[in-house]
């Protein structure tokens, strides 16, 4: 890569813009706090609830929910503008979590949590529209740095956090406490971008229309595809199979035309972000549970793996922002960051087939979260340059819902292959060896000559 950092065009933070950098920032760590901190305090929840058979529905219901909530949010914006999309989503938000902390029993817990992930994907939408309507073009890539970096102190710090007041007091407390600076973050937030620059209107298109519905019929897929994932193998396999196919009609009709073909500039954008997230995500969803489960180790060290690639995430997050924000300069960064990521399922394929130490396996999440860093800020902050400001809110819940479809996908597909094979070494290696098969089908959507470059 021959472009080195060069003179930032446009600066981010100004008398006029921190004060809605700091309340964006704001939200979205109490929002990814949230959803860190549930992995320590739901098993306690549930049990003290009467519903531990209900823990794998309590966890899911956000994830779904949010779904439908950024096809929502991206309508709603294109059609009515950021500011009441933000409002409801933040209410949803805030009374999701006023259920859970007052719940009186796993149902309520429950439905507060369908809240939580509704208006949580409403406006994780709504802040990519009104980032690109208060930040100039070039400063786009660093403030994108800097809400990578929002999620990094709670992925490191939110389990341990979460823990530690779960014990000293009550699981209620980390729900009231995040209630409480959600509720100053979006006052904050509401109160800077009451003077939102205007857009021209597009056609009116409702809000609840057509692929809103189609949200919800993708979110009952992913929920038969996880169950089905399930099942006892072979019944799992035609349930898994039947529901990747219908998410595959649905995601045709939600998303972008041609973005599972890749025809279009934004659209192989999309692509390549659902793919690096289902292939991140996956990674370390199973590599922790290989290490205690298959190695004996504690989920000290299982954690501190995934902590290590956290890093790598903050420090790949700040080195893009040192780069220009046009066009060539995206392209050339994500084709150099993307084979980085291919470290991680490659060197965990090579530790579950007994060949590397795990010490390889900690620097290649170092390699992955570092290529992550940098690409992600650059697929957000180039998408939204190639489309018109009316069609921002669409594409914006298209590089969320896109990864969402896919995410679902490799994690039940993976959760087939571990229960369908004998020896749980093989298992997990065959895990990897489809892993590393996605990483690289991604390089090749992000080969130069590939990606958008014009500019």
């Amino acid at each position: 890569m021959n472009s080195g950092p060069s003179p930032i065009h446009g600066r981010l933070w100004t008398s006029t813009t921190w004060p809605f950098i700091a309340s964006v920032l704001a939200l979205m760590t109490f929002i990814a706090f949230e959803s860190f901190a549930i992995t320590t305090v739901l098993p306690v929840a549930m049990a003290e609830l009467g519903g531990p058979q209900w823990y794998a529905l309590a966890y899911s219901s956000t994830i779904t929910a949010a779904l439908v909530g950024m096809i929502i949010g991206g309508d709603w914006c294109d059609r009515a503008g950021p500011h009441r999309p933000l409002l409801m989503g933040g209410a949803l938000f805030l009374c999701g979590l006023a259920l859970c902390v007052m719940a009186p029993d796993a149902g309520t817990f429950i439905l507060g949590r369908i809240l939580q992930g509704l208006g949580g994907g409403i406006d994780s939408v709504v802040l990519y529209v009104l980032i690109a309507r208060h930040i100039p073009e070039a400063a786009r890539p660093r403030m994108f740095g800097l809400l990578t970096a929002a999620w990094i102190v709670p992925s490191m710090a939110g389990p341990t956090i979460a823990g530690a007041l779960t014990e000293l007091t009550t699981w209620r407390t980390v729900f009231g406490l995040i209630l409480a600076g959600a509720t100053i973050a979006l006052a904050c937030l509401l109160r800077t971008t009451r003077q939102a620059p205007r857009t021209a209107r597009v056609p009116p298109q409702a809000v609840f229309g057509r692929r809103a519905a189609l949200s919800f019929v993708a979110a009952s897929l992913l929920i038969v595809l996880h169950l089905g994932a399930q099942l006892d193998p072979p019944r799992s396999i035609p349930v898994v199979l039947g529901a990747l196919v219908g998410l595959g009609v649905v995601a045709q009709k939600i998303l972008p035309a041609g973005t599972l073909l890749l025809q279009g500039e934004p659209q192989r954008l999309i692509a390549l972000r659902a793919v690096l997230g289902a292939t991140v995500t996956t990674t370390d969803l199973y590599l922790t549970l290989y290490l205690q489960t298959e190695r004996g180790h504690p989920p000290t060290i299982a954690g501190l793996v995934i902590s290590v690639g956290a890093l790598g995430w903050a420090g790949g997050a700040w080195l893009q922002g040192r780069f220009s924000s046009r066009h060539a300069v995206h392209r050339r960064l994500i084709a150099f960051a993307t084979p980085l990521i291919s470290a991680g399922p490659a060197t965990a394929l090579l530790h579950t087939a007994h060949v590397l130490p795990l010490w390889t396996v900690i620097a290649g999440c170092l390699a992955m979260g570092t290529g992550m860093g940098i690409v992600y800020p650059r697929l957000s902050s180039s998408t939204l340059s190639l489309t018109d400001a009316e069609q921002h809110g669409t594409y914006s819940s298209a590089l969320q819902v896109g990864e969402g479809l896919t995410v679902g996908a490799a994690t039940a597909l993976t959760a087939v292959i571990l229960a369908s094979s004998l020896a749980s070494s093989t298992s997990f290696t065959l895990v990897y060896a489809v892993l590393l098969t996605l990483s690289l089908g991604a390089i090749l959507i992000a080969a130069p000559g590939r990606l958008p470059a014009r500019g």
